[in-house]
Formats: C-alpha cells, structure tokens, sequence
C-alpha cells in the first residue's frame, strides 16, 4: 500500500461543459483513467464554470462540485496532500482561477502541489499532435485546422508557436488558429491558401467537444469556421468534432502530469 498515495486526493479541474455526450467522452474518460492508474487516491472532478455547473444540475439532476467543494471533501475524507490538475490547454486565466479558488483551503494541508496544463511544454505539444494528427487520415492535399479557444492572457502565444513547432516536426498540414484571439479564422485561411491547400478537416483544439466545436467550428450559421472556409473556396470542408480527451494518448500526458506533481509531493515528504 502506497501511504502517500492513500492520503492524496488528486482534483481534475476543468471549465467544465453542458454537452453531456462529449463530456463523458472526455473529462469522465479522464477520470476514469486516473482512477485507474491511482486507485489508493481520492480522486475527484471540479468545474469552474457555475453556468456549466447550474445547467448540469437542472437539465440533468446532477451535482458536479466547484473546487472549494472538491477541496472540502478532500479535508472530510482526511486527506493530508492534495495535487490539483488541470485539464486547461495551457496556463492562464482559468488556471489562475483555479489556484484562486483552493487558496482559501491550502492551509488545511499538509501539501498542496498543482500539476502542469496540457500543453506547458514543447514535449507536451509533440505527444498531442502524435496523438491526434494520425488519426484524422489527412489526405496528401488536405490541411489540418485546429481550432482552439484563444485567451486574452498573455501564454495565448502557444497557438501560433504550436502551429511553429507542428511545421518544424514535419506536419507541414497541421494549421492551428483560435475562435477568440490570434491566430484567428481569416488569419489560418490565409495560411492555408498559401501553402495550397484545397480540401480541410476542422477539429477542436480543446479538452471537449461542446459549443464551440459544434457551433463555431463545424455548425450551419454563417460565420462557423466550416462556412468560412467553403465561402473561401475550399473544395471539401470536413468537421472531425472530436475532443482532445477522446484521444487515449492525451489523457495520458494527462496523468504523466499527475506524476509529475506527485512526483513533487514525495521529494518534500524525503525532505521533511
């Protein structure tokens, strides 16, 4: 039996998402991993999204926790460690807020540590293009469009330095681009054009597939990405509304993260 594990619960801190089919697919296919590899620990899911939260609960019946909720539970099941991991893309806004929310609750444990984002490292992006980029079966003159969220936080950089990094690791038809900051939609159009591309396959660059991958990527209004892309001349626009955590090699980068910050919890125990 692994003491420090017993004593550990470890949160799985998402924004959280109403479209239950993709939710189960990917944040509860998360959990379900960790448990698995971590059976000894509390392991729990936290949204930070009230409005996610509160729609959950009237369409559904269903109570899913904030982080305080998730944290206090963590102190009724006399857990001694707690490792907050992220589901986030990267750090920023809604990592901050997470640290924000279990601040007040820090004190009543011995060890808090948080894990890493998806993407926090270069490493992190090489794992997730291999984990993803194979599967979609691009065809020899068909680009590939991620489509992420975008931040008005600083780190939002690492959308147009993934795009970077997928060209100089070979995948010279991986174009990456935000529904919300830059690159933006007539930004990777243009990219695409360029290198002379006629056919593409939109996907989400996101834990879940939920509004915005099915709304602002791939639905029927007119300026969905698909609709920009057909207006823009591309011959064939197919939509893969597939979410990052439906991909077993991100979920686990997903938990080497998890080891990573227990990794962490053990070195200050040796040390004390």
């Amino acid at each position: 039996m692994n003491t420090l594990l017993s004593l550990t619960a470890i949160i799985l801190v998402s924004f959280g998402t109403s479209f239950k089919e993709s939710r189960e697919a990917t944040i509860n296919a998360v959990t379900q991993d960790v448990q698995a590899v971590y059976a000894e620990a509390q392991v729990y899911e936290a949204y930070t999204s009230k409005m996610i939260r509160n729609k959950i609960e009237r369409t559904e019946g269903k109570h899913i926790m904030d982080v305080g909720e998730a944290m206090q539970k963590a102190i009724d099941a006399g857990c001694k460690y707690v490792v907050l991991q992220p589901t986030h893309m990267m750090y920023g806004l809604e990592y901050n807020e997470m640290k924000e929310l279990a601040s007040p609750y820090v004190s009543s444990f011995d060890k808090v540590v948080y894990g890493e984002p998806l993407l926090a490292e270069n490493d992190d992006i090489s794992t997730v293009l291999k984990a993803v980029v194979p599967s979609l079966n691009a065809g020899k003159k068909e680009a590939i469009v991620f489509m992420g969220h975008g931040t008005e936080y600083f780190s939002n950089f690492l959308y147009a330095a993934m795009d970077y990094q997928a060209k100089a690791e070979g995948y010279n038809n991986v174009f990456v681009g935000t529904v919300e900051a830059y690159p933006d939609v007539e930004t990777v159009i243009k990219s695409v054009k360029k290198s002379g591309y006629k056919n593409v396959i939109l996907t989400p660059l996101m834990l879940v597939a939920g509004d915005h991958a099915n709304n602002d990527m791939a639905g029927d209004d007119e300026d969905s990405w698909k609709n920009e892309f057909k207006r823009a001349g591309f011959k064939n626009v197919n939509c893969v509304v597939k979410g990052l955590g439906e991909y077993a090699g991100v979920r686990k980068l997903y938990i080497e993260h998890i080891k990573d910050a227990l990794d962490d919890l053990n070195e200050t125990e040796d040390n004390d």
